[in-house]
């Protein structure tokens, strides 16, 4: 009996070293590589009064997963939540009607300077400055000047190619043409017969031709032949763009009398 019990006690104990044996040659650190194969980490190990037992298949979770609807709508709430700002459409301006409004804006500037100098010695400093100023700035500032007289006038939409007519003026419902010569010496008596022929081209009930420079004898007779031109030059330009009332021979033009545009 104590033989049997004898071999009995040697078995358990070669039992235990062959099991303490395995876990030495086998640790369970050697699981770790099923779960990495998957795509998967192992999640911190629960409290030490958790039973093994009670571990879960959640506490393994995937290496990247995948963010949920509730956590994508949260990073992106701006985009998702918040309207984006209208954006003002751009105008783009061609280059004829930049230089026209940039003509237009020097020619107002400059009518401001001589409305706002002295008496003394108006003639010289107008008709200086005037001959200084470009050609098509001369053109926008004696438009100016007809709209702030209370026609209603019509630009060119160019510079060039204009027929000889710098500008149209409406006074009491009767079409008016301009022309506008920047001279500093006698104007051409050409001049003034192609400004006629304008002037019948348009079927227009006269022309006022402006000008910086002297008159001649010849050109001041072609104006008294005709009835059609109004010639605006000398003190009477610099009566018209200071801002005195143009008197026209056969026509009284009240003061603002209609409504103008550009």
């Amino acid at each position: 009996m104590i033989l049997i019990l004898t071999i009995g006690l040697l078995f358990a104990v070669g039992g235990i070293i062959f099991l303490a044996w395995l876990f030495v040659l086998f640790p369970p650190s050697m699981l770790k590589p099923k779960y990495r194969s998957q795509g998967f980490k192992q999640s911190p190990l629960p409290p030490k009064s958790t039973k093994s037992s009670d571990i879960s298949p959640q506490h393994f979770v995937r290496r990247s997963p995948a963010p949920t609807q509730k956590a994508f709508l949260a990073k992106n709430f701006k985009k998702q939540l918040l309207p984006s700002p209208a954006r003002t459409p751009r105008v783009r301006l061609s280059k004829n009607l930049k230089k026209h409004l940039n003509n237009i804006e020097y020619a107002s500037q400059v009518l401001l300077e001589l409305r706002s100098i002295t008496q003394l010695g108006k003639l010289p400093v107008v008709i200086a400055t005037l001959r200084r100023i470009s050609p098509y700035v001369f053109e926008e500032l004696v438009l100016t000047c007809c709209k702030k007289q209370g026609w209603q006038i019509q630009r060119n939409f160019r510079y060039t190619g204009d027929g000889g007519i710098d500008g149209r003026v409406l006074i009491l419902g009767k079409l008016y043409v301009i022309q506008v010569k920047r001279y500093a010496d006698y104007i051409s008596p050409e001049h003034i017969k192609d400004f006629l022929s304008c002037i019948e081209s348009e079927r227009a009930s006269g022309g006022f031709f402006v000008h910086t420079g002297i008159t001649g004898q010849l050109s001041k007779q072609l104006i008294r032949d005709s009835d059609e031109i109004i010639l605006v030059s000398g003190q009477k330009l610099v009566n018209f763009v200071l801002g005195k009332q143009l008197k026209i021979i056969g026509i009284t033009i009240p003061l603002k009398s209609v409504n103008s545009y550009q």
